[in-house]
């Protein structure tokens, strides 16, 4: 993902999924693990017959940062699904700036797919249709299940719904902080020192 900080706003291109490689694996709703693929030409697809894509922050649709009718562009190429924007958003102007930017994520509703059996515990999933929602910058506590170019995430919102789009990064609670030792009273040990050096005299 190449990122350009300038002084009120941020150029962001990079591939929100490449096509036809696997991802990390997931668990689906009866909690079976999958492995997931985009099949070449989905992406372009679910472009051509988007009315507008949104661009959103972490997938919330309280942080929509633009749309295909503004600020973002999104077109297939061989590698995979590629975005170019330009974001004034200060949240994310500042998260570019400590780069803690992690990469792009999608959202979809409709997917058509075939699955294949990879082991008892383990299938593939692969997408060879979507409606293409959204497209979000990945950011904060989030983690890529997606290697390399691309990301997936889960966002916070409730997912359960049957017409909520499937999204593509994970959630990851940070650690609480370890509390800072309480500080080792000397002052005792001091005045022992003392007393003895004074004793010594």
């Amino acid at each position: 993902m190449l990122i350009e900080v300038r002084s009120d706003h941020v150029m962001i291109d990079g591939y929100v999924n490449a096509v036809e490689r696997d991802s990390k694996p997931m668990t689906d709703a009866n909690g079976r693990h999958f492995v997931e693929q985009i099949m070449s030409g989905v992406f372009e697809r679910a472009v051509e017959k988007a009315p507008l894509v949104e661009l959103r922050a972490n997938h919330r649709r309280d942080r929509v940062l633009g749309s295909t009718q503004d600020v973002l562009e999104l077109h297939e190429d061989a590698i995979g699904l590629r975005a170019h924007a330009e974001i004034t958003d200060p949240e994310v102007v500042q998260a570019a700036r400590d780069r803690s930017l992690k990469g792009w994520s999608f959202g979809f509703r409709n997917a058509v797919d075939d699955r294949e059996e990879i082991r008892a515990d383990l299938y593939r999933r692969r997408i060879t249709d979507l409606d293409l929602i959204e497209v979000s910058l990945i950011y904060g506590p989030y983690t890529p299940v997606y290697d390399g170019t691309s990301v997936e995430a889960r966002a916070e919102e409730d997912l359960s719904c049957a017409d909520s789009p499937e999204v593509r990064a994970v959630y990851v609670e940070e650690p609480a902080p370890e509390p800072d030792p309480e500080p080792i009273d000397y002052s005792k040990y001091h005045e022992r020192i003392d007393a003895l050096e004074r004793g010594a005299k």
